[in-house]
């Protein structure tokens, strides 16, 4: 059994050559995390790339962080469809969610329309100066030989990261201990301390401390070496091809939004997404800029949600109430 321990200009909207959207009408943009964060980051990102090919509008960015970002979900599910509230999220909220908690509040699939993926990003399994290991095979006897050391922090219980450290224990049949945390400042504090021993992450927080010499990341997830960490094995390559994956950040509306404004917004994104400034942005973080339909976003949610129940099942998680 899983251990659960375990941002004012006003403008024209007829660049949106769709419904008009009140000029006055700013769009806001929520995210569930803290301000600062890497999905406040992108979502700032991607508000000035997109406000040209919408007419100059306001965009704002609202953070409203809590409860592993279900509270920035639960306020665009609430918010009027009228294409003026829009919500930034990872993926792991609206597809493995589902399988965490028992009662969820919201259904992705049903709550809201999808508007577009926005960029992807690998993993990464990193351990501390302090552990003497140089590869995940390396790691992984050193936590047979140190079960009492075996541990790995997450940024909470139930996240993506939560999993895929799940995965790699269980692929590599070792008992490792998850410990939960509200976010990758705490982590890092306890992992260049010694007091934790490997950190299971996006990319963005990985790469820099890597590079500093502050923490060591042993694997990722990408389908191939990244040129930020050559050096770095792929999961793949480390012999768990199982664990190969990508992370979409996506944007979405309340469910009810008039389906011209989705794809005048989905239209948008893609043209933000091409621009140069875009790939500056996410490259630095570490991302891969990626735009998609919103029939094709509402499949890849349904897909995932799926490949997580199977994952779920498999580690034997229990969901708990939210």
């Amino acid at each position: 059994m899983l251990n659960r321990r375990t941002f004012t200009v006003y403008g024209a909207a007829a660049t949106l050559g769709a419904p008009a959207f009140a000029q006055a009408d700013a769009l806001k943009i929520v995210v569930g995390f803290p301000a600062g964060g890497i999905v406040d980051v992108i979502a700032r990102e991607l508000g000035e790339a997109m406000k040209p090919h919408l007419g100059g509008r306001a965009i704002i960015v609202d953070s409203k962080p809590g409860a592993g970002g279900r509270i920035g979900v639960a306020t665009v599910k609430s918010a009027a469809p009228d294409g003026n509230t829009l919500l930034l999220t990872p993926s792991s909220i609206m597809t493995l969610y589902p399988h965490v908690f028992s009662k969820l509040a919201y259904d992705a699939q049903k709550d809201f329309a999808p508007v577009s993926t926005v960029c992807m990003s690998a993993n990464a399994l990193a351990v501390g100066m302090h552990v003497p290991v140089k590869t995940l095979s390396e790691f992984i006897a050193w936590c047979k030989a140190n079960p009492k050391e075996a541990t790995y922090a997450s940024p909470g219980a139930g996240s993506g990261p939560h999993f895929l450290g799940a995965q790699i224990a269980s692929a590599a049949g070792v008992d490792m201990l998850h410990v939960p945390y509200r976010g990758a400042p705490d982590i890092l504090n306890d992992l260049y301390g010694g007091r934790v021993s490997s950190f299971v992450t996006a990319l963005s927080n990985a790469v820099q401390p890597h590079l500093g010499g502050k923490m060591r990341v042993l694997v990722t997830t990408s389908p191939k070496r990244l040129a930020a960490l050559p050096d770095v094995q792929t999961a793949a390559e480390a012999g768990y091809p199982q664990l190969t994956g990508l992370e979409w950040f996506g944007l979405f509306a309340p469910a009810g939004t008039n389906a011209e404004r989705v794809s005048a917004l989905n239209a948008a994104v893609s043209k933000a997404i091409a621009s140069d400034r875009i790939k500056e942005a996410f490259g630095k973080l570490v991302m891969e800029p990626s735009a998609s339909s919103s029939a094709d976003f509402a499949k890849t949610i349904k897909a995932d949600t799926d490949k997580w129940g199977v994952i779920a099942k498999r580690l034997n998680y229990q969901p708990v109430d939210a």
